[in-house]
């Protein structure tokens, strides 16, 4: 019921944002929160990578003072996601992998939450902006233009209103925020859908091919160093898998009785790892609908993997005694580097 109600609240605010005037699509000011924190520093530098989930990546949202992670705070996503859709020659990392998943759910907890985590983190107007510099819109264009930056806020606004009261200490409990959380961004995306594709198809065949942003028939060896680049970020890693395990039995410490219950955990590992590798992409996707439509199956990936590990951990936790519990639930996961 939960799932349906927000449905209806996102389709809500969509049609708010498609009714809207122009002038107050763009001026956004969602309740109490204003869009207006800086989107991103447009630096001019060429990444080979399409939303690259490579585990050395530092994901601006983390920090090693406490769960600052964007799986917790999804607005702190937003600014990778919507680079990654609208602007692929200055691609962003991917803030969802399998290490930062079990370093968001087994993390110490900071002293204190800090509330301006909840808030919006786009400037829509900057977004707006460098897009319509880019197709150079007529009126009715521009007035196409401005509702899907107000679409843009909207999401921003609806995922701050989501932002957590409190992080659970215990690492089952996180992820099922966690699970939340990418549920709530999932759907914030689905508002800027609708918006993105009325724009798109007000425009001529020329203005189509700068709003996507990528050539539609790069060089040879530009797709080669695209492939190579991508292929590790995207291969597997049975490594990292091990290593979640060796921690948890080291800690842990499991009886002979209890190590099936670890075998199923590990297996739902293996199998969280797959469904996010089948769906990182080894090209860029040709449009920003498309590129959308990568990012929300993408997530759909993390949400299903983290339902998975969610659930064997569960029942791996129920196996355990008082002592055992407690040493997992103070894991404090690191990651192979």
């Amino acid at each position: 019921m939960r799932k349906i109600g927000t449905f209806v609240a996102v389709a809500a605010c969509a049609a708010a944002v498609c009714a809207s005037s122009p002038a107050k699509a763009f001026g956004l000011r969602i309740g109490p929160f204003h869009i207006g924190v800086p989107f991103l520093h447009f630096r001019h530098y060429h990444h080979p990578l399409y939303m690259r989930a490579n585990r050395h990546d530092t994901a601006p949202a983390e920090s090693a003072q406490g769960v600052t992670s964007a799986l917790l705070y999804p607005n702190l996503a937003l600014p990778a996601i919507f680079q990654n859709v609208f602007f692929p020659d200055h691609t962003s990392p991917w803030p969802f992998n399998y290490e930062r998943l079990f370093s968001t759910a087994f993390a110490k907890l900071p002293a204190s939450e800090d509330q301006r985590l909840c808030q919006p983190s786009l400037d829509t107007n900057a977004i707006v902006s460098r897009i319509g510099g880019e197709v150079m819109p007529n009126a009715d264009q521009e007035q196409s233009l401005q509702k899907l930056g107000g679409a843009i806020g909207a999401a921003s606004g609806f995922l701050a209103k989501s932002c957590p009261t409190e992080i659970p200490a215990q690492p089952v409990a996180r992820l099922q925020l966690m699970e939340s959380q990418i549920e709530e961004l999932t759907m914030a995306i689905s508002i800027v859908r609708q918006p993105l594709q009325d724009f798109e198809q007000l425009l001529n065949d020329d203005q189509k091919a700068k709003f996507a942003g990528v050539p539609a028939s790069p060089p040879t060896t530009d797709r080669q160093d695209r492939s190579a680049a991508i292929a590790p970020s995207c291969s597997g890693s049975p490594t990292a898998i091990d290593s979640t395990i060796d921690q948890i039995n080291r800690s842990v410490q499991p009886t002979e009785a209890q190590r099936s219950a670890l075998a199923d955990v590990k297996a739902s590992f293996a199998k969280a790892v797959d469904d996010l590798q089948a769906h990182c992409p080894t090209t860029v996707p040709p449009t920003t609908v498309a590129r959308l439509d990568a990012v929300e199956a993408r997530l759909d990936a993390t949400w299903r993997s983290m339902l998975s590990i969610q659930v064997a951990l569960a029942n791996f936790e129920s196996k355990l005694d008082d002592a055992q519990r407690d040493r997992l639930d103070q894991m404090n996961f690191v990651a192979e580097r």
